[in-house]
């Protein structure tokens, strides 16, 4: 009995070590197929009439405190669109996340509060996954070229689906906005909060 519990315990152990492992591989693909197309600088970003704008809501779920992933998010494509980087923004996102927020019309609401014409701005709220959002972009919107607009591990993916999905695309890039920190200061959000 000892013997056969001593087995199983090694092979849950086995199958658990080879999981990890083709995990790990499986992201150092995702992470090589971006190298040279994710930028952190806005210089080094060349011109697409449209950047892509991943979605997320400006509250965090646990805590209801600022979403810092969303401030720097909305950061970045302001700076794209002032940098005339980018004509047009499509944010694409949950009409109607687990909260009840309206992701692409809080994300728009928030740029048009920066200075972003409300005109430059497309909203997709199909955008449930990020593979929605690319797929949409490509089959719903037509766009070849764009430049996707999220965190880098957010980037890598969603460049990898949009050259890995049989999508009729072209010149993806990437701009990464700073990581949200534990020394980020706990704001009162400056959004309207859209709900359905």
């Amino acid at each position: 009995m000892k013997k056969r519990l001593k087995i199983c315990i090694w092979m849950i152990g086995i199958l658990a070590a080879l999981c990890l492992a083709i995990m790990l591989v499986c992201n150092q693909i995702v992470v090589n197929n971006a190298k040279g197309k994710v930028f952190s600088d806005i210089d080094s970003i060349e011109y697409s009439k449209v950047g892509l704008l991943l979605g997320t809501t400006p509250q965090a779920r646990i805590g209801r405190i600022t979403n810092y992933f969303f401030v720097y998010r909305i950061d970045a494509a302001e700076q794209l669109f002032k940098a005339g980087k980018i004509e047009k923004i499509l944010i694409s996102g949950d009409e109607n996340s687990l909260d009840g927020v309206n992701e692409p019309e809080c994300m728009r609401d928030s740029l048009v509060a920066r200075g972003v014409p409300a005109s430059a701005i497309i909203l997709d709220g199909k955008g449930y996954r990020t593979i929605c959002s690319v797929v949409n972009a490509n089959k719903v919107y037509g766009l070849k070229s764009f430049t996707i607009i999220s965190q880098k591990f957010h980037n890598e993916r969603a460049i990898y689906q949009a050259e890995h999905l049989g999508l009729d695309v072209e010149n993806i890039q990437a701009i990464t906005p700073k990581i949200p920190s534990q020394g980020d200061p706990i704001l009162p959000l400056s959004v309207n909060i859209s709900r359905e």
